[in-house]
Formats: C-alpha cells, structure tokens, sequence
C-alpha cells in the first residue's frame, strides 16, 4: 500500500509541476472549465457530459505526454536535430487530432442546444 501511495504522490507532483509551469496544459485546464460550465449551463444530458469528459481526459493525457516527449527531447540535444523535430512534431500533432475531435464533439453537442435556447 505504501508503494502505491508513493506512486500516487509522483504522479500528483507531476500534474502540479505542469500545471504550474506548462502554458499548453493550463490551457488545457482553462478550456475544459469553460466546456463544463458551457455544458452546465446548456444543461446537457448525463451521457453528453460523459462523452464530453471522455474527451477532456484524452486531451489532457496527450498534452501531459507531448509535454514529456518534449521535456526529454530537449535533455537529449540542445542542438537542432531532424529526428528529434519529427517526434515533437508527432507528439504535437497526436493532441492536435485530440482536440479536433474533442471540439467537433462539442459542437455536435453545443450547436443544436444552442440554436435550441435562443432561436425557438
């Protein structure tokens, strides 16, 4: 138990160390807020909102790796290197293919309840 406890506190510092220091994965958190407050308030269905955390959670999974594929690139070499730009690259576009679906999702959620609220 008490290794499982250690394991937890270094996957919290983990967390907290990007939160606090990454600017992609405090956007991140920014803009899952604003997703669930814009759910709450176009009162979507459980399930919706499911859907929608499933996303969130993936999204953020990717920034959190692309933030360490990227740390560790960078301990690799300092020095402009093809093969390290091609795997940043990859890692950046994995969250990129994330978040459009995450945010087509949204929309095919969001629009109709928005169109909904304020033109019927």
């Amino acid at each position: 138990m008490f290794r499982f406890l250690k394991s937890m506190k270094y996957a919290l510092d983990g967390i907290f160390y990007a939160l606090k220091t990454e600017r992609n994965v405090q956007i991140w958190l920014g803009v899952m807020f604003i997703t669930f407050l814009i759910g709450f308030l176009l009162k979507i269905s459980e399930f919706e909102f499911m859907i929608i955390s499933i996303w969130m959670c993936g999204i953020g999974t990717s920034e959190y790796l692309n933030t360490a594929i990227e740390k560790l690139a960078d301990r690799v070499t300092t020095e402009h290197d093809d093969q390290i730009k091609n795997v940043k690259d990859i890692s950046a576009g994995a969250t990129f293919i994330c978040s459009t679906g995450a945010f087509l999702t949204c929309m095919y959620i969001f629009i109709p309840k928005i169109l909904e609220r304020f033109f019927h």
